[in-house]
């Protein structure tokens, strides 16, 4: 009769468990993330003035147009004072529209402020998609008061209808110049390629 230690069942179990293991590494590296094409709603913006403090809510609407699953797995910003609302991954299923929610805090910014937001994901045509936002900061003065200041020191804590409608300083919205857009550009550097190889 064979007697086993408490040395060789430690060492046994130490063994199925490694052959386990690396018999699930190589059954999971089977699957591979297949690229997915999207579309960005305005990727670039450009937003009404803001009042330093205040925290702006930012939305970006991503859709999804192909037949794989879309996941963006991380996203760098040029601030910190732009933080993601989202759990990473950032799952958007085939041809769904999903949402990036950030807050930007504008705190630690004064003046024209541009920023940028990198989205690492399966995009089709490259690792990352860039977004991006501007606005100006008007810093709050301690000796004088701008107009809009006193407006809001004169409305707070009361919300009117004036509020609902035209909406809160820092919620205001954006607009867009597509002249200046990332795809208007590509669109001119591609024509300048071919206007400078034709005959």
């Amino acid at each position: 009769m064979k007697v086993i230690t408490y040395r060789k069942k430690k060492s046994l179990i130490s063994r199925v468990v490694a052959l386990s293991f690396s018999v699930l590494c190589f059954v999971s590296c089977d699957k591979e993330l297949k690229p997915a094409s999207v579309i960005v709603v305005d990727p670039v913006r450009h937003y009404y003035p803001v009042i330093q403090g205040e925290m702006m809510n930012l939305s970006y609407e991503i859709e999804n147009t192909s037949d794989n699953p879309l996941f963006i797995q991380e996203m760098q910003t040029t601030c910190g004072c732009i933080i993601s609302r989202d759990d990473l991954p950032v799952v958007i299923l085939p041809h769904k529209v999903g949402y990036i929610h950030l807050t930007f805090n504008t705190i630690k910014n004064t003046g024209y402020v541009d920023h940028f937001i990198y989205c690492y994901g399966n995009f089709q045509d490259s690792t990352c998609v860039e977004l991006e936002f501007d606005t100006n900061v008007v810093p709050r003065a301690d000796y004088v008061h701008d107009y809009e200041q006193l407006w809001q020191e004169q409305t707070t804590g009361s919300s009117s209808i004036r509020d609902f409608v035209d909406g809160m300083p820092g919620q205001k919205g954006y607009y867009t110049n597509p002249e200046m857009s990332p795809r208007t550009r590509r669109k001119e550097e591609v024509q300048e390629v071919i206007d400078e190889v034709a005959p």
